[in-house]
């Protein structure tokens, strides 16, 4: 998919190659050193993160990538991301899923397409990354009786909601959990979606910005994992929180739209981490197997040891095609489109910041004229075939990677053995990080059943779209 890109658009091939190269630099020589010593700080005090590697990945700007330029980041989209999570997770998932949980925060603020957030929080993350001072984002969804279903429409009819922003003069009052949030008890800024109705979720469904420190905000239990340590997850709980209205994104009751839209970008980079994950034991048990001999033969010329390293590498190969597919299909017929509107573009890249602050220009912005305004152009722009195309790829992206991690991970250990257990050659750990991306954005199940639901019928499996 890579070379194909390179023949048909050499100049962008080689922009996405930078991101990859610069990805792999940082994780050869900052995170897979540190790897393990995380990991087992983290399994002691699940609470640790490492914010002197954090700082060391400023200059590499992986935390403003999804971030227009106007507002400071590199205006790059799903592809960049994808690429970038596939190396980090080579060298330690754990960490990387720091910068994935990151994105996701980012993307729900993004493709909210509320530029009154993009002036303040975006740029203010993209401003202290340069700084060297990173600022990390969070998007809570899931809560303690519903996990998957709050990311399905049909399915969020009948979830058993326990949060919700009931309106109040001013704002929003909100009440409730969220659970298993990645980046939870580290995130200055959270996305939380909540209906304003628990008794209507589908229609009242919306997703607003929500601070650390924000008084009746806090974090509860954060979770011993079985993989991923270094990348913590936590419970928040909002009691009486109240939230202002400018805080809302975008408009009240688009958090359905916006989930799926977020989603539909995020699956991909997902299915990234996986196919990371599955690569780092495949390099780690070929390594293993050039210097492992049995019988004065290497592992390596071992007929049987052969075909399985073909046949992982056959899956690594399959699951990258399928998250790349995704990520472009995402990034070219789905919501950057609407970033390279002319309108969007003169607005977010070339009219100074001040002129979009200033307290008219902020009224203009966020009033419910110029936001149904947004939402017909992006009606347009993206059409139902082209959501359902967005919808069904990104969840074969992430059904095939997830499957893929735990297969190769298995298969790894089977080739190295009883020393496969052994943390230093680092296999058992990527075989606990594997199993999450099977879990986290969406069950497998669910994204089977979003595969068959979003066209798989209609187009067949012979389409090419």
């Amino acid at each position: 998919m890579l070379s194909l890109i390179r023949k048909l658009a050499p100049d962008r091939h080689a922009v996405l190659d930078d991101w990859r190269v610069k990805a792999k630099e940082f994780a050869d020589h900052h995170l897979r050193p540190r790897a393990l010593e995380i990991d087992k700080r983290c399994k002691a005090d699940p609470t640790y993160i490492d914010w002197d590697l954090l700082k060391a990945a400023a200059p590499y700007g992986f935390l403003s990538t999804l971030v227009p330029k106007g507002m400071g980041g590199a205006g790059e989209g799903c592809t960049a991301l994808a690429l970038v999570m596939e190396e980090l997770c080579v060298a330690c998932p754990g960490i990387a899923n720091i910068f994935g949980a990151h994105g996701l925060g980012v993307s729900a603020i993004l493709l909210g397409f509320d530029v009154y957030h993009y002036d303040r929080v975006l740029k203010e993350m993209a401003e202290a990354e340069r700084k060297g001072a990173p600022i990390i984002f969070a998007a809570a969804i899931t809560e303690p009786l519903a996990g998957s279903d709050v990311e399905d429409a049909e399915f969020l009819r009948t979830a058993r909601l326990i949060t919700e922003a009931t309106p109040v003069p001013g704002g929003y009052r909100l009440n409730g959990r969220k659970v298993f949030i990645s980046n939870g008890s580290v995130a200055e800024i959270t996305a939380v979606v909540a209906p304003t109705d628990k008794r209507r979720p589908v229609e009242t469904q919306s997703a607003f910005v929500v601070r650390k420190g924000t008084p009746g905000f806090s974090v509860g239990r954060v979770e011993e994992k079985m993989g991923m340590k270094a990348c913590p997850a936590a419970e928040l709980i909002f009691e009486d929180c109240f939230i202002p209205k400018e805080n809302i994104i975008g408009q009240e009751g688009q958090g359905v739209r916006l989930t799926e839209l977020v989603l539909g970008g995020s699956r991909a980079p997902v299915g990234a981490v996986a196919t990371g994950i599955a690569r780092g034991a495949l390099e780690r048990t070929i390594e293993f197997a050039k210097n492992k001999k049995l019988g004065g033969k290497r592992l390596l010329d071992q007929q049987w040891v052969q075909i399985k390293l073909a046949e992982m590498g056959r899956k690594i190969q399959l699951a990258r095609q399928a998250y790349l597919v995704s990520a472009l299909t995402f990034d070219l017929f789905g919501a950057p489109k609407l970033m390279q509107n002319p309108a969007a573009r003169l607005l977010l890249d070339v009219m100074p910041a001040p002129l979009r602050t200033n307290a008219m220009a902020n009224g203009v912005i966020r009033s419910d004229t110029t936001q149904s305004m947004m939402a017909s152009v992006l009606d347009r722009l993206l059409d139902e075939k082209d959501a359902r195309r967005i919808q069904r790829h990104a969840s074969m992206a992430k059904v095939s990677g997830g499957d893929t991690a735990v297969e190769v991970t298995y298969e790894a250990l089977q080739i190295v053995g009883l020393e496969g257990s052994l943390q230093r050659y680092e296999l058992e750990k990527l075989y606990r990080d594997a199993k999450l991306t099977q879990i986290y954005e969406g069950t497998n199940q669910l994204n089977r059943h979003n595969i068959y639901s979003n066209g798989f019928l209609e187009e067949g499996m012979g389409h090419q779209g």
